[in-house]
């Protein structure tokens, strides 16, 4: 069971504030920390066992003997935690108490550590664990930290699994030694005191145990690898929030959760699920390996690029150019780069400031500006945001090259699809009217990117000068001579020397060929391409 299971409900989820996937509030967190030096636990759990120490938050330590055990201590948990559900049902936690029977660790295969050379005098099975326990615990129900923290001295080596077990006292009528000066009961793992009130109903006390016995364990690929110079540590987390509750977190009255009674399988899946375990080197109670996730998330959501082509429009039409806008963790930096412009100074305006120049020099034609924060020797700082404003390359005022710069890098790549949309091609044959029956011609519209043109062409046309009309405007005129009598009239934009301005859209208008106020050749251009097919 998942603790999704648990809290389906996902705003009650976030309210009890998920931590790297645990919920540790008012939860007991057992670190293992491997270090150098320490002993290796003996079949007997004899004095070579490795020694484990409670650490509260208040500073106090309380000795826990390890596997054999002679002397425990339990300290109560201060405070007391409150619950309450969508319903209006309310559990207060007064007390929370877990027998922990092991902690293990289990040596790598091959550990050169354990290897009979390095210790002739024990048995291969019994150098390759490290145990610690039984212990009570008493769970911490105040604050948002975890509060305990049970650690244990491993020798160095190599080591593949962890494992944590919850059990209940392995005695028959003697209480035993960790149990001495409590009233923890022997027949149970697991017991809670505190107050159950229904949604506008009485208080009532309750006590509740289990004697659940319950083990996680954790693999560590590769191997967890302890020297003399690094330390690990190893985190069990225990989950009380999660107990008491139905599969719609709607909280169950302890009190009703009896042997083989309604909840007490739902109720001991919930405290099972809500043991979990992760290596954790910081010891703050949340697993490394998801922070981790976390961190190279949150960079990646710093980090952004972002690509834009500049349009040129229309004082040199071979001129092009880019923008590019790069931000990391810890840097950024803005480039506008051309070629193919004209020699020649230029200015780089960003939202109609001044803010560098370009120095086109070579028969490239070719330069480039990068902008960078922090300040870097030869470049300009980047002192302004271009995202979301205008881009030009200017001279004399006059803009050669533009672009509005996209925000996010999600947006320029829905540009790049927009750009792919406005690509477009579309042909269609001219119908001839009646005055010259053999003539034939045709209209073309591309449009890509940066630049469209229109072409109007006749064959077989009596000679003469024709008019090309768009929507009832005369736009160009086609000069049909020669023996071949053909003729056509490209329009561009951005204009180019020999060609008209390409200064209005002729899709979805009506083209005609026409002379005297007669046509002799006309058509509908379509506005898609598919309209065209």
């Amino acid at each position: 069971m998942s603790l999704r299971s648990v809290y389906p409900n996902e705003s009650l989820f976030d309210v009890l504030r998920p931590l790297g996937g645990l919920l540790v509030l008012g939860g007991l967190v057992l670190g293992l920390a491997a270090c150098d030096g320490g002993t290796v636990a003996g079949p007997d759990g004899a004095e070579d066992s490795a020694p484990v120490s409670m650490a509260f938050s208040d500073g106090t330590v309380s000795t826990v003997a390890p596997s054999s055990g002679t002397v425990s201590t339990s300290k109560a948990a201060s405070g007391q935690r409150t619950l309450i559900d969508p319903d209006g049902n309310e559990l207060r936690l007064d007390r929370v108490e877990m027998v922990v029977r092991e902690i293990e660790l289990d040596r790598a295969n091959g550990d050169e550590n354990c290897s009979p050379e390095d210790r002739p005098d024990e048995e291969e099975d019994d150098c390759a664990e490290v145990e610690s326990g039984p212990v009570l615990v008493s769970l911490p129900l105040d604050g948002d930290a975890p509060a305990v923290v049970v650690d244990t001295t491993l020798p160095t080596g190599r080591w593949d699994e962890v494992e944590f077990e919850v059990h209940k006292p392995e005695a028959e009528s003697s209480t035993p030694d960790f149990l001495e000066a409590t009233d923890f009961p022997l027949e149970a793992s697991i017991r809670v005191q505190g107050r159950y009130t229904p949604a506008g109903g009485a208080a009532q006390d309750f006590t509740y145990t289990s004697d659940l016995n319950a083990e996680r364990e954790i693999e560590f690929e590769p191997p967890l690898e302890v020297t003399a110079d690094n330390t690990n540590n190893v985190t069990f987390s225990v989950n009380v929030d999660a107990w008491f509750r139905r599969a719609d977190s709607t909280l169950v009255n302890p009190a009703r959760v009896t042997e083989e009674g309604t909840f007490e399988d739902r109720v001991e899946e919930n405290i099972e699920s809500s043991i979990e375990g992760f290596e954790d080197d910081d010891r703050d109670g949340r697993d490394d390996e998801e922070e981790d996730e976390e961190e190279e998330d949150e960079e990646d959501e710093n980090e952004i690029e972002i690509e834009k082509a500049l349009e040129n429009v229309g004082p040199d039409s071979d001129a092009s150019g880019e923008v590019e806008f790069e931000k990391e963790v810890d840097k950024t930096e803005f480039k506008v780069a051309v070629e193919d412009l004209t020699t020649g100074t230029y200015d780089i305006v960003v939202a109609d400031t001044s803010r560098g120049e370009l120095d086109v020099t070579g028969d490239e034609g070719e330069a480039e500006v990068e902008f960078r924060r922090p300040s870097e020797e030869g470049h300009p700082l980047l002192d302004f945001d271009p995202r979301g404003q205008r881009v030009e390359v200017q001279q004399g005022g006059t803009s050669y090259l533009e672009a509005d710069v996209p925000t996010t890098g999600n947006e320029n790549e829905e540009d790049e699809e927009e750009e792919d949309e406005e690509e477009v091609e579309i042909e269609i044959d001219l119908n001839n009217t009646g005055p010259d029956s053999d003539a034939t011609g045709e209209v073309e519209f591309e449009k890509e990117t940066d630049k469209a043109a229109f072409t109007v062409e006749v064959e077989d046309l009596t000679m003469g000068t024709y008019e090309v009309v768009v929507a009832d405007t005369a736009r160009g005129e086609l000069d049909v001579r020669g023996d071949v009598v053909e003729a056509e009239i490209e329009f561009r934009r951005p204009s180019e020397e020999g060609h008209p301005p390409l200064d209005f859209d002729p899709r979805g208008q009506r083209v005609a060929v026409q002379r005297d106020g007669t046509p002799y050749l006309e058509g509908t251009l379509p506005t898609t391409a598919d309209q065209d097919e």
